[in-house]
């Protein structure tokens, strides 16, 4: 150790006495000359005001500079840096920069940049920062930007952000922004948002958002996957709990889908949209169940919510059913095809299997401007593990039993009127 010591301090002083041999190599790219400093290959720095180059430092820009405690100079010109504390450049920095605790570029950056706590670019940034707790370019950034809190962005940035807690890009963003927390963008995107909690586009969204609570995007295009997904302008899919639009187009999957104006294809439990049907159907079946419904969803793609009750069997009978249809309308009447799932239950809600799958082919006929009447066969399969099961269907073309379970299949007929 004390060896170490001791050569550290006799190459230092021997740089501080000697600065004549450390003079300028001429390069072929003088940028350093652009902010009037001097040029010297190699520095070595104690602290601040204690260097090879002075208490001129902020003058100089060297290819090659060692902090050994903390070092602020004008610029690192293609080269290398190392402080065990902290690397600061009034001017530019590009190279390699690594420190214990910070590097500091007062103006643009290109290279790599690896601190133990954080990294600032006062201007543009290219290249690569690494740090523990955030990484900052006041202005356009690319390249890739990984740190344990933070990532920010002043301008555009072309390439990767991941932070583990937030990436906050003030403009516009070409790739992908990946974060535990959220990711917040001020500008148009065209890429990849993935966050824990949330993503934030201000502006135009092209790409793919996946979060595990809120997604929002002014305007989007593409895949957006949240708890809740939100757009003013949609063109996409939207999949998720809750999925809100002020105009959209393509598809909406969730418990909860509502728009304002939509066009294309919902998939929910309740879908609503202010450009859409809302009708009450009633309607029963050759079981003997007697059905209600709220139909929701475009007019031509509808979702609808159904109870039922069972009059013929002798006992306490119900059904909840949920459909997904689409409507064909010709010039003399119009055409239904759906898909319905029904949970049967006996007395009181039934926690076993049994169910019914329904597709239904319906003929409708608008009578006035109040209701519809519409009719039309279905196919029928049964799934249960109750004996009383066998009450439901009317005849069988198949019946099966495995594993349990009973599978029953047969044709049917609904009869029906959709109140507008």
């Amino acid at each position: 150790m004390r060896n170490i010591t001791f050569t550290i301090i006799t190459l230092f002083v021997a740089l501080l006495i000697s600065p004549s041999s450390i003079q300028a190599q001429e390069t072929t790219d003088h940028h350093w000359e652009n902010y009037e400093l001097k040029y010297r290959t190699y520095r070595l720095t104690l602290v601040p005001g204690l260097s090879t180059n002075g208490i001129d430092a902020v003058d100089y820009a060297s290819k090659y500079s060692f902090n050994i405690l903390g070092g602020y100079h004008g610029a690192l010109h293609k080269g290398f840096e190392f402080g065990t504390l902290i690397n600061a450049n009034k001017y530019y920095a590009s190279g390699i920069q690594i420190a214990g605790i910070g590097n500091y570029s007062g103006k643009h950056t290109s290279g790599v940049q690896l601190a133990g706590i954080a990294n600032y670019s006062g201007n543009s940034m290219q290249g690569i920062q690494f740090s523990g707790i955030g990484n900052w370019a006041s202005s356009d950034m690319q390249g890739l930007q990984f740190s344990g809190i933070l990532n920010l962005s002043g301008g555009n940035i072309q390439g990767l952000q991941t932070a583990g807690a937030f990436n906050i890009a003030k403009d516009d963003i070409q790739g992908l922004l990946l974060s535990g927390v959220g990711n917040i963008a001020g500008g148009n995107i065209q890429g990849l948002l993935l966050s824990g909690i949330t993503n934030i586009a201000q502006q135009d969204m092209q790409g793919i958002i996946a979060s595990g609570g809120i997604n929002y995007a002014k305007t989007f295009q593409g895949i957006s996957l949240s708890s809740v997904n939100i757009s003013q302008d949609f063109q996409g899919i939207q999949l998720g709990i809750a999925n809100i639009v002020d105009d959209g187009q393509g598809i909406q999957a969730g418990l909860v889908n509502y728009g304002n104006k939509f066009e294309g294809v919902p998939v929910g439990l309740i879908s609503y949209y202010g450009n859409g049907r809302k009708n009450m159907d009633l309607w029963t079946t050759e079981t003997g169940f007697t059905n209600v419904g709220i139909k929701l969803g475009t007019e031509q793609v509808y979702n609808m919510l159904s109870v039922g009750f069972n009059p013929i069997i002798n006992r306490d009978v119900w059904q909840v059913g949920w459909s997904i249809g689409r409507l064909h309308e010709y010039e003399k009447y119009d055409l239904y095809s759906d898909f319905s799932f029904y949970k049967i239950n006996e007395g009181g809600w039934t926690n076993d299997i049994n169910s019914i799958f329904k597709y239904r082919l319906l003929f409708g006929k608008k009578l006035n401007k109040q209701f519809k009447v519409y009719g039309g066969p279905t196919l029928n399969m049964l799934i249960s593990r109750l004996e009383e099961s066998d009450d439901y269907a009317p005849y069988r073309l198949f019946d099966i039993k495995a594993k349990g379970r009973q599978y029953v299949f047969w044709l049917g007929v609904t009869l029906g009127i959709e109140f507008f």
